[in-house]
């Protein structure tokens, strides 16, 4: 076959290469056990072992295993978190079981390999298959620009973290990005469905995604025009399925989790809907770009993406339609830490509920790159210590402590560094194995990237 064929597997070295890197980078990682992972994990268990979607035989445990992020109703305990990426896992946890893995009954708060494994295929390749389409996005905008831009953006920012955590982000972020792809080429029923299927997967891997789908939409009727109804009947399958869920859990299709979530305080009645939503906070705006987690300190090539992006939108570029996507979902999404209680969604090393919005940033650090080598080489430098450094100790820092890039320097000095399946099965050594692996990744892809990567041009 041809290496000019662009369906050969040559043609995709680059995007192969860089899914590897993350998967080498954070894929060996075993974090401890906490309430926002045992929320999900213990539904995928449950739905395996049990045979429910009920977890009133984990809340039960003492000490327990089940933490503030459930919800009950009639005596009854459930998650309280979007029911897709726990039903997806559970082929993983199946055969975590079938090899003899222990039962998630079992509290293991350290060094828990059935919680690694279900992390590793529900959070860490999602992550990875993202950070490989943010690359094919970005050779659109640049060829020799799109590998830093998408190193830089995805390894300096709260994608790295959770590409090591069981949450729902990297999931969703994968789902909103790819929706975005395939409606830029859709030019069938067919291409416009499946990115309607994209969004509806989405908002049932993560509830809060759905603020970023309203951009989304936009773009799709724009682009769609009349067959934009194509675009809407996608997503009819994963609305059904997701309503089918609330009513089996919490008695109708919209009664949403979060209105009995015990996250606050356990209800006998249902919230009102928007009662995870606080009045409006325009501090948090500040926070989220000022504070020590903020973007401009803990992230700043989420600065250089933005800036990147308003440069195209002003500009008659033929990116720019992307460019006005990119910002709308931005400032979309924003809206989420501006409403929510604190500005970081809990305990997390930034803004998360934001992450469906950053892989868009690629296409504004792609487009910039160029004329701000210096500066964006800085910025990726920056995010990468702080964001690497929260994800090798604790990203989970409490979101009413002051934390900066000196909080986890001083985890890291302690000693503070999470175990990987390598430490844990040969001991110290096991970091020469880790480092060996990230090191020849690497090295393949600086090869690789080196060679001028032609601009692809835009779809449709």
């Amino acid at each position: 076959m041809s290496n000019d064929n662009p369906r050969s597997i040559r043609s995709y070295r680059v995007e192969i290469l860089i899914a590897l890197l993350v998967i080498v980078v954070v894929g060996p990682l075993v974090h401890e056990y906490r309430a926002q992972q045992a929320s999900r994990y213990l539904l995928t268990a449950a739905i395996w072992d049990n045979g429910t979607i009920q977890l009133d035989e984990y809340a039960a445990v003492d000490p327990p295993i089940l933490g503030v992020d459930r919800a009950v109703k009639d005596g009854h305990t459930y998650s309280d978190k979007a029911p897709l990426q726990p039903v997806l896992a559970v082929p993983f946890y199946a055969v975590y079981r079938a090899i003899g893995g222990e039962p998630a009954i079992e509290r293991r708060i350290e060094e828990n390999l059935g919680l690694w494994w279900v992390t590793f295929w529900m959070a860490t390749v999602p992550a990875a298959l993202l950070a490989a389409l943010m690359f094919r996005e970005g050779r659109r905008i640049d060829g020799d620009a799109a590998l830093p831009a998408t190193i830089g953006l995805f390894g300096g920012s709260i994608l790295l973290p959770f590409a090591a955590l069981l949450f729902g982000h990297a999931l969703a972020a994968l789902f909103v990005f790819a929706a975005f792809l395939t409606l830029k080429s859709a030019t069938t029923p067919l291409r416009l469905a499946g990115a309607g299927a994209l969004c509806g997967a989405a908002v049932t891997a993560e509830y809060t995604a759905g603020v970023a789908l309203v951009a989304l939409t936009a773009y799709a009727v724009w682009r769609a025009r009349s067959r934009v109804v194509w675009f809407l009947a996608g997503g009819v399958p994963f609305a059904v399925g997701l309503g089918w869920y609330h009513t089996m859990a919490f008695g109708t299709p919209l009664t949403h989790p979060y209105r009995y979530s015990a996250f606050t305080d356990v209800t006998s009645e249902a919230r009102g809907f928007f009662s995870s939503f606080s009045r409006f906070r325009p501090e948090h705006v500040f926070e989220v770009f000022f504070d020590g987690r903020g973007f401009l300190f803990a992230a700043p090539m989420v600065i250089v993406g933005l800036i990147g992006l308003v440069q195209l939108v002003r500009t008659r570029s033929p990116h720019r339609s992307s460019a006005v996507l990119a910002l709308a979902m931005f400032v979309g999404v924003l809206l989420i830490p501006v409403f929510w209680s604190n500005p970081w969604g809990g305990d997390s090393p930034g803004p998360r509920y934001m992450t469906p919005a950053l892989p868009f940033l690629v296409i504004g650090a792609a487009a910039i790159w160029r004329r701000s080598r210096i500066w964006g080489r800085a910025a990726a430098a920056i995010g990468g210590f702080t964001m690497g450094l929260a994800t090798l100790t604790d990203p989970l820092l409490s979101d009413e402590a002051r934390v900066s890039i000196g909080s986890w320097i001083g985890l890291a000095a302690d000693g503070e560094i999470v175990p990987t399946v390598f430490t844990i099965a040969v001991g110290p050594v096991g970091w020469l194995v880790h480092v060996a692996l990230i090191a020849f990744v690497g090295w393949r892809l600086v090869l690789v990237g080196r060679k001028r990567q032609p601009i692809l041009q835009p779809p449709g």
